[in-house]
């Protein structure tokens, strides 16, 4: 399978072998009606396997580049302009995420007083895993 070149759009590369799907639904469905290219498990010097994804006519927004670095954190987006990469983008994660993560404890206030946004301190643990502490209930998981 080939990937064709995009003019203008985004290009999310880096991403870990099969993770590439999930960062898809993390896009609002209008859009996923425009050109997306999206290969999975390619060979790759740096990482072994991974997946990319290019999806002409859109642009970048921060509140979804913290949620794709929650994903991926090793990912990198590069913004393409008239067939060229005019920028390159690392997602770095915040200390604080308020809103975007669910604590996935039962008894969370949050998951039954809904309208509190989560807040979540989130770190990169030694071994590359994710560790996020809500700040209501302090329940820890790892991603």
């Amino acid at each position: 399978m080939r990937i064709e070149r995009i003019n203008n759009g985004i290009v999310i590369d880096h991403i870990a072998a099969g993770k590439g799907i999930e960062i898809l639904k993390l896009f609002p469905t209008e859009i996923l009606r425009t050109k997306i290219d999206y290969a999975s498990y390619i060979d790759s010097p740096r990482m072994g396997m991974k997946d990319i994804i290019k999806i002409e006519n859109v642009d970048v927004n921060h509140e979804w580049l913290m949620k794709v670095a929650l994903l991926a954190p090793d990912l990198t987006i590069s913004v393409i302009r008239d067939a060229k990469v005019v920028e390159k983008i690392n997602p770095t994660l915040p200390e604080l995420i308020e809103g975007i993560i669910k604590c996935r404890n039962p008894k969370c206030v949050t998951v039954r007083e809904t309208y509190l946004p989560s807040l979540f301190r989130v770190a990169r643990m030694e071994n590359g895993k994710l560790k996020q502490q809500c700040q209501f209930c302090e329940h820890i998981f790892y991603s």
